[in-house]
């Protein structure tokens, strides 16, 4: 069997750092996640790391955040992508904001002309998502964010190590949301991570993140106040981040870079075995990126039927993902993006985890060629 997804843990390295926390009693907030909200900050180049318990929580409490921040009223419209898990978009809504939606390109990302044709008098933000690892086109997205005044929101749930070859994402993204999620390039069981270079966003996310408090102000004294006093200064829940999770992320985190090397050779060999194969297409990735590669996808006619027949040979691909507007909470965008229309119809996502063998990769692709040359035969 050849799963979609099989994550791989350095089990040693995470157990030392775990049976520490419960050694000392670190269960909730503290040593542990201060200590990975320093190095992942350090290692995306941002100011400000929050550590949360999801990447959904840090999307929701981003766009809440900057919402009251910059003064956006109900209805204000963020700019954002059909082909992404629903969370990217249920957030923007829940935060009393519009989701408007742009259609993708050949990189599954935002089309930048399309992006250009949905701004309004009452566009606040764009929310571009790094489908894969993939950073699209998300420089000349940047800049028509800076011609027009707007804020970007970076949904980095799959891009964990990232990059752009001549910048630097910090550089051009304002706020980025991480996932550490059970199958993603760097993860725990779940977590994730906003980041940020405006110290107001992120005290505003911490702040929220615990229910609104604030142990530095008390409602009766600003002098002489004990540490265990606190004031309530905002309306938040409970989304911050543990010890145990940061544990785990730390361990993980010291072998990233080498995952990812490794993803890349993975990659390289179903490009190697697939590029003879004319009844598909690769997701393009731009030259200046250099993937976290979370998701390998290729275009392919005919794909439940092909997702069937893998399955038949116990090899488990995936749908990265339907367009959004397909939904019945979104309907109102419906047919407004035409390419989401059809990759929601045509992408595959193929089994693409550290424990694949090269036998593994080849099977996968000879399955698939066999597939497709099979369709072509039946339509002579």
């Amino acid at each position: 069997m050849v799963s979609l997804f099989s994550p791989v843990f350095y089990v040693d390295e995470c157990l030392e750092n775990i049976r520490e926390c419960l050694e000392k009693g670190w269960a909730g907030p503290g040593v542990k996640t201060a200590e990975f909200e320093k190095e992942w900050g350090k290692y995306t180049g941002y100011e400000n790391a929050v550590f949360l318990n999801s990447a959904t929580a840090g999307l929701e409490l981003t766009f809440k955040s900057m919402k009251e921040l910059y003064r956006w009223r109900d209805g204000d419209e963020i700019i954002t992508t059909p082909i992404t898990f629903i969370s990217t978009n249920h957030t923007i809504m829940d935060a009393g904001l519009k989701p408007v939606f742009a259609d993708v390109n050949d990189t599954l990302c935002l089309d930048p002309q399309s992006v250009r044709d949905r701004i309004t008098t009452r566009t606040r933000a764009v929310a571009f998502v790094g489908i894969g690892g993939n950073t699209g086109d998300i420089k000349e997205i940047a800049q028509i964010c800076r011609e027009h005044d707007l804020k970007l929101v970076l949904d980095a749930a799959h891009m964990s190590g990232t990059r752009i070859k001549d910048t630097g994402l910090e550089d051009i993204v304002d706020v980025s949301i991480y996932s550490f999620q059970s199958t993603k390039v760097l993860l725990t069981a779940d977590a994730g991570m906003v980041c940020c270079h405006d110290g107001g966003i992120a005290k505003k996310v911490r702040t929220k993140a615990w229910v609104g408090m604030d142990k530095t102000r008390t409602p009766w004294s600003d002098e002489n106040t004990q540490r265990w006093y606190f004031d309530i200064v905002d309306f938040g829940g409970s989304y911050f981040g543990n010890d145990i999770m940061a544990a785990i992320a730390l361990a993980q985190y010291r072998h990233l870079d080498s995952d990812i090397e490794r993803r890349h050779k993975i990659a390289d060999r179903y490009r190697e075995k697939l590029a003879g194969c004319d009844k598909l297409e690769f997701i393009r990735v731009p030259e200046d990126c250099y993937s976290a590669q979370w998701l390998f996808q290729i275009v392919v006619p005919k794909r439940d039927e092909l997702m069937a027949f893998l399955e038949s040979k116990e090899i488990f691909a995936g749908l990265h993902y339907l367009d959004n507007t397909q939904f019945r909470h979104y309907r109102y965008a419906k047919g407004t993006c035409p390419n989401a229309d059809y990759y929601s119809r045509h992408i595959l996502s193929l089994p693409f985890h550290l424990r694949l063998t090269e036998e593994d990769i080849d099977w996968v692709a000879e399955s698939i060629i066999e597939f497709l040359e099979g369709c072509a035969s039946d339509k002579a």
